[in-house]
């Protein structure tokens, strides 16, 4: 499966950054289609974040912190 991966930045301090995986089991196809979607949906609810890119990422396991 692929997870939509949107990375976010504050505005007023665009080294400060936040990931956000929002969906993690979708088809490529269905990622690439609705990340734009997710990311609006997110930008609407903090807006005092900029989207600074996105991705989708298939077969990646999720790191564990140390």
């Amino acid at each position: 499966m692929t997870a939509l991966v949107l990375v976010f930045c504050l505005q007023t301090t665009p080294a400060a950054c936040t990931e956000q995986r929002p969906v993690e089991e979708l088809s490529l196809q269905a990622c690439l289609i609705r990340g734009q979607q997710y990311a609006a949906e997110w930008l609407a609810e903090h807006p005092k974040w900029q989207l600074s890119r996105w991705r989708c990422e298939q077969n990646v396991p999720r790191q564990q912190p140390a």
